[in-house]
């Protein structure tokens, strides 16, 4: 019985953190599980990952709307020149990432390069979302 009870313990702290990442994952990222849960071929995988891009840069670009409207008119001219060069950051990633998976050979590397250059539109989507989220809640 006492070798039962950490054990249990255990068992209900992973359920409890699996409950909660699963809560706080975008709905993005569980419509892009979703879909590839439903077709997890290459080509799935593929179609399911172009579609999770759409609506992070989808996402990315309302964000950033947001947050110009949220702003006084000197940081939002900071945040256009910001944005500019973050784009140039963005082409600069994607020609390096492409680099790197020219080189390798497999279909599975078609999902994990599109995968990556996913993640750089929504990593810079959930940081204008935060800076958002800043100017509107923390600045009143």
């Amino acid at each position: 019985m006492t070798k039962l009870f950490p054990a249990l313990i255990s068992a209900l702290l992973l359920a409890t953190v699996s409950i909660a990442q699963e809560q706080t994952q975008h709905p993005i990222d569980k419509a892009l599980e979703a879909c590839i849960d439903k077709n997890g071929s290459t080509a799935g995988m593929v179609e399911c990952t172009d579609k999770a891009y759409a609506a992070w840069d989808k996402e990315l670009n309302k964000n950033y709307g947001e947050l110009m409207r949220a702003l006084k008119p000197a940081p939002k001219e900071t945040l256009r020149l910001a944005e500019l060069e973050w784009i140039k950051y963005r082409d600069l990633q994607f020609k390096f990432i492409d680099s790197i998976y020219d080189t390798l050979d497999g279909t599975m590397y078609i999902p994990m390069r599109i995968d990556a250059r996913l993640e750089v539109i929504k990593k810079r989507a959930l940081e204008l979302k935060d800076f958002r989220n800043l100017a509107t809640e923390g600045g009143e």
